[in-house]
């Protein structure tokens, strides 16, 4: 009995501190259209400091790489707190098709106070005094010093005081341009080409140029096997190629067609394994070659589509409390 009443007062007692650590709730993702994404979130509190981010989790490719600057909307610093928030993610535009099942995670990074600063003192400006004249003495706290140091104080206080050294300020360099960032991503980059013309490379490197056409990001794998096993093909249809005219020179030398048949039976084969092996690195670089050059046009084709998905967005918005439309148009 006495084990039972602890382990409820101990449940009793975790509650406040779970429902504590919920920030956010009752998140719902949908497809806007063929290309954007839309997350709605509830923040239950914020603040100063905190940022809101969020993670897109794929269960074929598991966590993808979001570009930040294909997102707009609640996401970020000073997010307040409420309900209905809204976040908007160009997919296509990022490489990502919405045709399979994902999972969207929104969640909230706590930020760092900034200590409040200290009290500065007010400055002190020295009073200078003609001889014999007595200066005003400020009202100071007592002095714990005997009333016979006095003069000593005072007979400072009528020696002039030396003008203090003009403080020259050298002005701080204008600190560059920032690249904006949201907690959770990479930081805005230059868009790299993964276009079809990668596949004059694998023209001449099987499988190297397939690397650079993969999205969102190159992606290496067993690529580089494909340029090993092409060359290696090769040198070994070469191989066999010279030991079928060493052969065939052989058989031209023969007395007798009994004596030279062997000769010619080996300079045959040398030459079929030639053949097939020259061939086949042939069908595997061809292979290569047009796999990329219509993954590069593919990505050429979605990346015009986002431009013109881009071209024009009419999104609502909020401006001094009072709703608002905001229009986008770019050329």
């Amino acid at each position: 009995m006495m084990r039972f009443i602890l382990f409820f007062f101990g449940g009793v007692l975790l509650i406040p501190a779970v429902q504590a650590q919920e920030r956010v709730r009752n998140i719902r993702v949908r497809a806007i259209d063929s290309a954007q994404l839309e997350i709605r979130y509830d923040l239950i509190s914020a603040r100063p400091g905190d940022s809101v981010y969020f993670d897109i989790r794929s269960r074929v490719r598991g966590l993808l790489s979001i570009r930040p600057e294909l997102v707009r909307g609640d996401v970020g610093r000073r997010i307040v707190a409420g309900s209905d928030r809204r976040i908007v993610w160009n997919a296509l535009a990022n490489g990502y098709a919405l045709d399979e099942e994902i999972q969207a995670i929104v969640r909230v990074k706590a930020g760092v106070m900034p200590a409040a600063p200290e009290p500065t003192p007010e400055p002190v400006t020295p009073t200078r005094t003609a001889p014999g004249a007595t200066a005003p003495t400020p009202a100071t706290p007592a002095s714990p010093e005997p009333a016979p140091d006095q003069p000593r104080q005072r007979r400072n206080r009528d020696r002039p005081v030396p003008e203090p050294a003009p403080v020259v300020q050298t002005p701080a360099e204008p600190a560059g341009p920032e690249t904006p960032a949201i907690p959770g991503g990479s930081r805005v980059g230059r868009q790299r080409y993964d276009g079809p013309a990668w596949a004059l490379i694998s023209a001449v490197a099987p499988g190297i140029g397939n690397i650079f056409v993969q999205r969102p990001r190159p992606r290496v794998g067993f690529r580089p096997l494909v340029t090993v096993a092409t060359y290696g093909l090769v040198a070994y249809g070469l191989m066999e190629r010279q030991q079928a005219k060493d052969a065939y020179a052989d058989y031209e030398v023969q007395k007798n067609a009994t004596a030279a048949e062997p000769f010619y039976v080996t300079a045959n084969n040398h030459h079929q394994r030639y053949f097939m092996a020259t061939r086949a690195a042939a069908a595997v670089a061809l292979t290569d070659v047009v796999l990329t050059f219509i993954k590069g046009l593919r990505n050429s084709q979605l990346r015009r589509e986002a431009r013109r998905i881009d071209a024009v967005s009419v999104r609502p918005g909020l401006q001094m409390g009072q709703p608002t439309a905001v229009l986008r148009y770019s050329f």
